[in-house]
């Protein structure tokens, strides 16, 4: 497949067509990882660190811990959160 380089303000742009991007599973503002080759450049997904974190979440235990939470710390009012010890406001 042949693309070509494009002038973006003062960086270029290689401009992938869509089928491509469908084909890899790659959206508009993910990030990818470059790197230079004996034979030119080599793009790789960026994995998020924390993808997969939430796929095995028991939502019971989940509403469990939030109510628990709530008990304990249900007291504090938001007004406190924001006030630092000199009186500064964030």
């Amino acid at each position: 497949m042949k693309i070509e380089i494009k002038k973006s303000g003062n960086s270029a742009s290689l401009r992938i067509p869509s089928d491509v991007l469908r084909n890899l599973n790659l959206s508009i503002g993910e990030e990818l990882s470059m790197t230079i080759t004996e034979k030119g450049l080599s793009f790789e997904k960026i994995d998020s660190p924390r993808q997969g974190w939430f796929d095995n979440i028991d939502s019971a235990a989940s509403l469990r811990e939030a109510k628990d939470m709530e008990k304990e710390f249900g007291h504090v009012q938001s007004a406190d959160l924001d006030n630092w010890d000199s009186g500064e406001e964030w």
